[in-house]
């Protein structure tokens, strides 16, 4: 059994059991095959697959865009750490958030344990901090 992590989105996150090997999943995905149903409802964009350790990590290929420049950043934190962020609030560990943003694991551990320093510290308020609640969707 493969865990399949589906990411159609920037919100949502759709975790399966499949019955195909990681690696074999994960090259039909990048082949531009989409061997599962829930996966052939995607959108017609290109889909990336990652693997590691048995999971595979589907997202929509990322769109080189020129990205927005903030005037502030009303967290403190800076656009990685609040990435990191959102993921583990999410209930992604540090590896798969490393596959993820194509990172190592010790990188978002740093970046958690910067965000986890500051909460401490008083810099930034809890609501800010957790602004929405997540929920997981399984099919």
């Amino acid at each position: 059994m493969t865990r399949l992590l589906y990411l159609p989105d920037d919100v949502t996150v759709i975790q399966l059991e499949v019955d195909m090997p990681a690696a074999q999943l994960c090259a039909a995905v990048n082949a531009g095959i989409r061997p599962l149903p829930v996966l052939r409802s995607a959108p017609p964009d290109k889909l990336t697959a990652s693997e590691m350790g048995g999971t595979v990590v589907v997202a929509p290929a990322a769109q080189r865009t020129t990205p927005l420049k903030r005037t502030h950043k009303p967290t403190g934190l800076s656009r990685r750490q609040t990435q990191v962020h959102e993921l583990s609030i999410r209930g992604l560990s540090s590896g798969e958030i490393a596959v993820m943003l194509h990172l190592s694991r010790r990188t978002v551990n740093y970046h958690l344990n910067q965000v986890k320093n500051r909460m401490h510290l008083g810099e930034i308020p809890q609501a800010e901090l957790f602004p929405m609640t997540f929920s997981n969707t399984e099919d």
